[in-house]
């Protein structure tokens, strides 16, 4: 199946969307995290980044190691053209699930689904009669910008890393959690949102485990869990 506007097919673009998000999270692009990304074989994204790096879509670059001896190993970016194709689905993603939640009232994990199915079909016209009719929103319901120019995010750190008796903002949930209703619907129903103002007050032995409150109420959050978390302290983030 080919996206409207692109002549790509549904694969392909996911792929080009993976190593965006995997950017967006500071975690290298390499074959085997695209591969658990997309919850595929990893050959066939080695065969998938073969054909976008040979038509242009995506550029190889190779990371030294080390802790591991051997070549440096791959790592993939988006070119020009793939920045501009992935940029395009993120942000058809992110308006759909604005206008499913917020209009049609559906819950996080439902909206996320049903987003990412609609972002290869709608058009950019239907999209930007959306963005208009929403008043131009700047985020997704997860806090990732609607456009890759419209937030600066260098200033956040995952929740996971943040110190014992830290008081910060949750700014956005990572686009690698959306695909985990389970986990979404957790992060909605303990008020996990963007805005939610939290406090930390400890981290269990070994690091398992993060005591936090949230906007008041105690939790126990893990820190995998945590680490999908991206906040900022909250005495940067404007009144």
């Amino acid at each position: 199946m080919k996206s409207r506007g692109s002549h790509l097919t549904m694969p392909v673009e996911d792929c080009l969307i993976a190593i965006a998000t995997l950017r967006d999270d500071e975690i290298p692009s390499i074959p085997a995290r695209i591969a658990e990304r997309l919850e595929i074989s990893l050959p066939s994204v080695s065969e998938t980044l073969k054909r976008l790096e040979r038509d242009g879509y995506v550029v190889q670059q190779h990371i030294e190691n080390a802790r591991r001896k051997g070549p440096a190993r791959p790592e993939y970016r988006l070119s020009e053209r793939g920045q501009e194709i992935a940029d395009t689905l993120m942000r058809r993603h992110r308006l759909i699930e604005r206008w499913l939640t917020d209009v049609l009232r559906l819950d996080w994990a439902a909206a996320h689904a049903e987003a990412h199915r609609l972002e290869h079909a709608v058009s950019d016209l239907v999209a930007d009669q959306l963005n208009e009719s929403m008043g131009f929103p700047t985020s997704c319901p997860h806090g990732n910008p609607i456009s890759r120019f419209s937030g600066d995010n260098s200033s956040l750190t995952r929740l996971s890393e943040a110190e014992p008796g830290s008081h910060v903002t949750l700014r956005r949930i990572s686009e690698r959690a959306e695909d985990n209703a389970d986990l979404m619907t957790y992060y909605e129903r303990e008020g996990l949102r963007p805005g939610a103002d939290i406090r930390v007050r400890e981290r269990a032995p070994l690091g398992r485990a993060l005591s936090i409150v949230v906007d008041g109420r105690d939790l126990i959050l893990p820190t995998d869990e945590a680490s999908y978390l991206w906040v900022a302290a909250a005495e940067l983030v404007p009144a």
